[in-house]
């Protein structure tokens, strides 16, 4: 079999944006949102997901996008905003483009962005066939990241864009060259900011999830594989409208947090449709996985143990192959409301 190329899909959301310019109209939206709130999951199919996101989602005269500018040296990192996975590199390369993340935003006001770090391995043995294997972070191990934020509604070139705040990996040493971490096999730190958004979407999301740390992990892991295997046996079977009211909610949540317009969301659903219609798709075993929180605890997720091979490190445990070489990794990130919150009866539904 060819090597596995992955595309892996990710449907948690949430949303970042400037305030409306006036109270009424946040009023207005307010209410809007209330109304449409009330939307039956069980009346939502494949035919109608994309009228019904669009007829839910707000727009704004100013629409901020906040973006990552990640830059890392002699090492390999994971960035999660907000305790909810963003970015991982395992590469030696850094990313060239700004890492939007208004999906982890739920809300106004403060905004954490977490870092962990890694030696690269044997990375370099492999990219230029000499060294050795480097399994400590060093002193010029580092990492930058400027968090930066940009109106959609404006240009969106250079000039637009705003710097909010530039964070650098903690240092020892006066001129800031000698890494806090160097001779660690793991080095973790966070930094905060604030991002201001138009609108609330802490309450009806896994911002106002149930502590799963008050659930005995047993019984968490053994609801959360059911949830997995049901997801995978209905996704092999094509079953359209199924999959469109799992997906619901989230798919909300990414269209509002990037204020997509109805061709955009209508974009996001077909690429779900092409998968769904492919006759080759093979659901994978659901094996040597691990059960980890995130969301401060809130969202639970089973994750490949793998460690050695980077492909499949922190992937999804629920995937498919298709067309022979390819993998696509689901993020079937799950939480339950506290409204309907039982430790022994949990109703578990897609972050």
């Amino acid at each position: 079999m060819g090597v596995i190329k992955m595309l892996w899909v990710c449907f948690f959301v949430l949303v970042g944006c400037k305030q409306p310019h006036n109270a009424s109209a946040m009023v207005q939206n307010q209410k809007k949102q209330t109304t449409l709130d009330q939307i039956n999951i069980q009346d939502i199919t494949s035919d109608n997901i994309v009228a019904a996101i669009h007829a839910k989602v707000q727009r704004y005269k100013a629409e901020p996008m906040y973006y990552l500018r990640i830059g890392k040296a002699n090492c390999l990192i994971e960035i999660l905003v907000n305790d909810f996975p963003a970015y991982k590199s395992y590469e030696l390369s850094n990313l060239a483009s700004p890492l939007r993340i208004n999906s982890k935003i739920l809300k106004s006001g403060t905004q954490t962005v977490t870092v962990r770090m890694y030696p690269v391995g044997d990375l370099i043995k492999e990219e230029y066939e000499y060294g050795e294997t480097i399994t400590q972070l060093g002193d010029a191990s580092a990492v930058s990241i400027t968090v930066t934020q940009i109106d959609k509604q404006s240009e969106m070139s250079f000039d637009d864009e705003h710097e909010v705040i530039k964070h650098h990996s903690p240092t020892t040493d006066t001129d800031g060259e000698v890494f806090a971490g160097s001779g660690l096999p793991f080095y973790e730190y966070s930094f905060e900011f604030t991002a201001e958004v138009p609108y609330d979407l802490s309450e009806n999301s896994w911002g106002n999830a149930a502590d799963l740390q008050k659930v005995k992990p047993e019984y968490l892991e053994e609801e959360a594989l059911k949830y997995y295997q049901t997801f995978l046996n209905e996704f092999k079977k094509g079953n359209k409208d199924y999959i469109a009211k799992l997906y619901f909610e989230s798919m909300f949540i990414e269209a509002q947090t990037y204020y997509h317009s109805k061709d955009e969301i209508q974009e996001v659903w077909n690429e779900t449709l092409e998968l769904l219609s492919n006759s080759t798709i093979e659901a994978q075993p659901i094996k040597e996985y691990e059960l980890v929180l995130y969301a401060n605890e809130r969202v639970a997720f089973l994750r490949l143990k793998t460690k050695e091979e980077l492909f499949y490190r922190n992937k999804c445990a629920g995937w498919v192959k298709y067309d022979d070489n390819y993998g696509w990794f689901f993020g079937l990130y799950l939480y339950c409301p506290k409204k309907d919150f039982k430790k022994r009866d949990l109703k578990l539904k897609m972050a």
